[in-house]
């Protein structure tokens, strides 16, 4: 994975990631919580009662209505933000790798939540996971984070449902999960959907980025190939002809309607992504148009 030049991180520095809803945190952040408290943004108001703060007292209100009331603070406190890689064989595959844009990805999303403030975790799954980096925070974490994004292998069978699954940590902690993966797994479509209601189930604000390389994308293959599943190893024979070049480009349009699709219909955001595009392009102008940073 190739560093970040100082300038590139003073502007992801700048960014912050979109949530659309109140967290539940346990320190101070950026983030609004349900939780009431004395930060700077006013929420509501509710009649005085014998021991709150007079300080909260509105004295415009009792002015009006002759009657005490106190102000209410929406109080602010910091996000989990839960990083899955699918570190499964097919992401080493295509040029550029989708792994190198994965792990480039982890680390640009890691890097805007330290800068607000945001506790974050990064999991590499396959059918289960593989490694993990428990929740941190605090920009030094940033280089532990590179570290531990180059150690990661690209290896084994997808599952995204089981990989989510076995990741104890997520359970009962509402926060922002993000999905750095090429989609493919065994149980086709059905995984991916299982995957993306259990992450409803544990009430995270998800976001989906979508990567396939070019030659997934626009195959140039031709004549007689035999073709293997880097994750099963099962041979396939196929004449790529116009015909079959057609086919599979129909096939790859439902393959990703289907998920764009189920993200919408779950209130998740999906963003397709092709390996080889710039990485400032996909950060600065891709994932802002789509709501994903702000």
């Amino acid at each position: 994975m190739k560093s970040f030049d100082p300038d590139f991180l003073k502007k992801l520095e700048r960014l912050a990631l979109q949530s659309s809803r109140p967290v539940l945190g346990t320190a101070g952040g950026n983030r609004r919580s349900k939780a009431k408290g004395s930060a700077i943004e006013f929420s509501d108001f509710r009649e005085y009662t014998p021991g709150d703060d007079y300080r909260s007292i509105d004295w415009n209100a009792y002015a009006r209505f002759e009657r005490l009331f106190v102000k209410l603070y929406m109080e602010e406190r910091e996000a989990d933000i839960t990083i899955f890689l699918d570190a499964s064989a097919s992401m080493a595959q295509g040029e550029p790798g989708k792994g190198i844009l994965a792990k480039e990805l982890a680390a640009v999303f890691t890097c805007i939540a330290l800068a607000d403030y945001d506790r974050v975790g990064i999991v590499a799954i396959n059918d289960a996971v593989m490694d993990e980096l428990p929740y941190f925070s605090g920009r030094p974490g940033f280089a532990k984070a590179l570290g531990f994004l180059d150690e990661i292998e690209f290896r084994g069978r997808t599952s995204l449902k089981k990989g989510l699954e076995a990741y104890g940590p997520l359970r009962g902690r509402r926060g922002i999960s993000i999905l750095l993966s090429d989609l493919f797994s065994e149980d086709g479509y059905e995984d991916y959907l299982e995957a993306l209601q259990y992450l409803k189930f544990q009430r995270q604000d998800g976001i989906v980025i979508h990567i396939l390389s070019p030659q997934e994308l626009d195959p140039t293959f031709a004549g007689a190939l035999r073709l293997i599943d880097v994750e099963t190893g099962e041979p396939v024979e196929v004449e790529m002809s116009p015909h079959t070049i057609r086919l599979y480009q129909k096939a790859l349009h439902v393959f990703l309607e289907e998920r764009k699709t189920a993200c919408g219909n779950l209130e998740i955001a999906y963003v397709p992504a092709n390996s080889g595009i710039s990485l400032d392009r996909l950060v600065f102008e891709t994932l802002p148009q789509a709501g994903i940073i702000r």
